[in-house]
């Protein structure tokens, strides 16, 4: 998460949300005292990392303080292929990784091989990799922390109701950025990036449906069928 005590706001950071661009554009003000990787938090007694959700944020102290708070949230056909990138980069890059403990190592390096198991066994393709997703993978945030596919609206909604006071789309990026900058009373940064294929707003263009087989499309409407009601995705037929 990004914190603010100067501007009074926190930006929480689902998965595949723009959340590297939010670091890079906001490093003057972030006060977090919090790593982006994993670290062990004593307010939840787990290994965790940037990406907490509104459930694991109300357990810190932060969360008391009645600051603003936003989240950007994705459609969940761009969110899942993105996934599926983000998996294999992690085998890639992790293991290299710095880690504030061997213990929390030797954990994640189990994650990591629980998502590499799955991708060897769907041969690294797209459509067999979302047919053996389970739902205990998308819906449990505890099980394994470096899978990254849970539902966006973990990180804007708690118990049904909404948590944030604001929530941004990542496909109008630009523009839901500045309302909530005007919002917390901060400038606008200036637009630099991370981690993005494009820097240009999409206008809710679904990028990579149009790869996907009917049933990965069946597949992600049943397990994400909350966030395209939440916040208004539409879904494509199978």
């Amino acid at each position: 998460m990004i914190l603010s005590h100067a501007k009074a706001f926190v930006i929480l950071a689902p998965w595949k949300t723009a959340s590297s661009t939010m670091h890079l554009r906001f490093a003057v003000l972030n006060e977090s005292p919090f790593s982006r990787f994993y670290y062990f938090s004593p307010y939840l007694n787990r290994v965790t990392h940037q990406h907490i959700t509104c459930a694991e944020f109300s357990s810190y102290p932060q969360a008391r303080l009645g600051y603003a708070t936003t989240a950007f949230v994705r459609n969940p056909y761009d969110r899942v292929y993105s996934g599926f990138l983000q998996v294999q980069r992690d085998l890639r890059e992790q293991p290299l990784a710095v880690f504030p403990a061997q213990w929390v190592r030797e954990l994640v390096l189990q994650q990591l091989e629980e998502n590499r198991a799955q991708l060897a066994r769907a041969d690294y393709d797209f459509d067999r990799w979302v047919a053996g997703l389970t739902e205990a993978q998308i819906f449990a945030t505890g099980r394994n922390t470096s899978f990254p596919l849970h539902p966006a609206h973990y990180w804007t909604h708690l118990a049904g109701a909404q948590y944030v006071s604001f929530i941004g789309r990542v496909e109008r990026f630009e523009h839901d950025l500045a309302l909530f900058c005007g919002r917390v009373g901060v400038a606008v940064p200036p637009r630099v990036n991370s981690n993005v294929s494009s820097n240009a707003d999409t206008a809710d263009l679904y990028r990579y449906a149009a790869a996907m087989r009917p049933a990965s499309i069946g597949k992600i409407n049943r397990l994400f069928a909350e966030d395209f009601a939440l916040f208004g995705y539409q879904m494509l037929p199978r």
